[in-house]
């Protein structure tokens, strides 16, 4: 059964910032420019009122990630075996909190994202997106006890974070068909797209 929520749950961000960038010509993600900013400094501004703490997953380039001034994590196995071992990567860190997972490319992630999950969460183990028809299975509301559950799915030789959620009690959360919150940035082309839309 799953453990109620309380109102006044703390909740961890946790940033995944740890991927190897191999359609952005390997080159760190979080750390590419968006006009003035870092992606994940964009990621950043929107996640932070929502949340209690934030915790950055990288594995690279340490030294300016600390700059941002939050507690970083490094995958225990480097093999860059995709997000699932990122965050079961920040399982200490994240503690007893409620954990919400966001990649580090989604710039305009909502401004009501935590609340929306945080009610849908109640009698579930996770909540995650569906915008637009897709399914956004790395932006995610967990119960702090599932992530422990990570280490047999990848033991077993799952990776896909799809995957790993038809093995929870999880529901999704719908969120306006128009809204552009969950586009995210993988390529040039697209920063590019994004640059011009951020100045106009």
């Amino acid at each position: 059964m799953s453990h109620q929520i309380q109102a006044n749950t703390p909740i961890c961000g946790v940033i995944l910032a740890g991927g190897q960038g191999t359609r952005m010509a390997l080159r760190d993600k979080g750390l590419v420019r968006l006009n003035d900013r870092s992606l994940i400094g964009h990621v950043i501004d929107r996640i932070q009122p929502q949340v209690d703490r934030i915790v950055i997953n990288c594995n690279r380039h340490l030294e300016i990630y600390q700059e941002f001034g939050f507690t970083l994590v490094t995958d225990a196995i480097q093999d860059f075996n995709g997000p699932l071992r990122g965050i079961l990567s920040a399982r200490e860190p994240v503690g007893e909190d409620l954990c919400l997972v966001v990649p580090c490319d989604m710039p305009y992630l909502p401004l009501d994202l935590v609340q929306r999950l945080k009610q849908d969460l109640q009698h579930y183990e996770a909540a995650y997106v569906v915008a637009k028809g897709q399914v956004q299975p790395l932006v995610l509301l967990l119960k702090p006890r599932i992530i422990a559950r990570i280490e047999p799915y990848l033991g077993a030789g799952g990776r896909s974070v799809k995957g790993w959620l038809k093995t929870l009690n999880a529901v999704a959360v719908s969120f306006d068909a128009s809204t552009d919150g969950f586009d995210n940035i993988n390529n040039f082309e697209q920063l590019a797209t994004a640059a011009a839309l951020m100045v106009r």
